[in-house]
């Protein structure tokens, strides 16, 4: 069984027109993707984004309303992942092996925990950087063909 863990990047293409956010939909209608398994921390990584395209005049106050609804239905809807001692251990040294700021390296240790199970893991994710670090853990892309 192929278990899928979100990364923030495609939830917020789920939310927003992001560029590859066709891939994103196309991977959670086809693939059965939804729902899936995500990190405590996306959602909050969600509000910073939010916080970001408010300053940079890409997002009005008047929508976020609308958009924390939508978060709040996908978070209802995933797994989440919670960090144990294990998790933070694990992203400290991802920071160092891998190169990944703090956030990223909590991601990709959430979706590590998947591994435990001995499930197969699709990495929806739309960062480059941190797909890479992805599969160099043993994690498979669910954008990629």
């Amino acid at each position: 069984m192929t278990a899928f863990y979100w990364d923030t990047s495609a939830l917020l293409a789920l939310i927003f027109d992001e560029p590859r956010g066709e891939d994103v939909r196309r991977a959670a209608l086809k693939k059965g993707a939804l729902p899936g398994y995500t990190s405590f921390f996306s959602f909050i990584e969600m509000e910073s984004a939010y916080s970001r395209r408010l300053s940079e005049g890409a997002l009005k106050s008047s929508q976020l309303p609308e958009l924390r609804l939508k978060a709040q239905k996908l978070e209802s809807s995933f797994g989440r992942i919670w960090a144990d001692e294990e998790t933070l251990r694990d992203a400290r040294h991802l920071v160092l092996e891998q190169g990944l700021r703090p956030g990223d390296a909590l991601q990709l240790a959430s979706a590590r925990l998947l591994l435990q199970n001995g499930d197969e893991v699709a990495f929806v994710c739309l960062d480059e950087k941190l797909n890479q670090a992805a599969q160099a853990v043993g994690l498979a892309s669910a954008l990629r063909a």
